[in-house]
């Protein structure tokens, strides 16, 4: 198994580990709601599945809320490419409001930074998708899960994927996520 450990001057330090799985979690600079409309939710949702699937990470659920977004994904062989993969989506969808989308033309910045833990253990994994499906709802954006179209929850109801049993049995009560937005 590939494995590399990084540490960082002004970051917390990254496991990169083959074909792991990897929680993700990214915020918009100063926490503010500047994803609000359907066309910038969608547009940055595509450039996030581009990102991703440029360096080969497969993205297995999603949320992305007003002023934030959780992502589980698949590593490929080559885990150091996550830095590579988030600042690229970051830089192409931030490109995109920007120019569509003005708050104040030109000098804002859109993304801030972003985290993420390498999965290894099931339990965690599975209380984790259960925790991005329900964000949209712990945030008050949404009653139930399926209501929010931007987030992988309605994509796998559409699909018929039973999620019954995940939700019974893996709580994300106990979990710790930054999560303050």
């Amino acid at each position: 198994m590939i494995e590399t450990f990084k540490k960082y001057e002004h970051a917390p330090p990254h496991l990169f580990r083959a074909n792991a799985k990897y929680f993700i979690t990214g915020a918009t600079y100063k926490k503010r709601h500047i994803l609000l409309s359907d066309a910038i939710k969608e547009r940055t949702l595509e450039y996030m599945f581009k990102s991703f699937e440029h360096f080969d990470w497969q993205i297995e659920d999603w949320t992305l809320l007003n002023n934030h977004y959780h992502i589980m994904a698949q590593a490929p062989e080559n885990a150091d490419t996550l830095a590579n993969v988030i600042n690229n989506f970051h830089k192409f969808s931030a490109n995109w409001i920007k120019k569509h989308m003005p708050l104040n033309p030109g000098s804002e910045k859109i993304w801030h930074n972003y985290w993420d833990t390498c999965i290894t253990y099931e339990n965690s994994y599975f209380a984790r998708i259960n925790y991005i499906w329900f964000n949209p709802v712990k945030h008050k954006y949404v009653l139930q899960p399926q209501e929010w179209r931007f987030g992988s929850y309605a994509a796998r109801t559409k699909a018929g994927y039973d999620k019954e049993d995940i939700i019974k049995k893996y709580p994300f009560n106990d979990l710790s996520i930054k999560d303050d937005f």
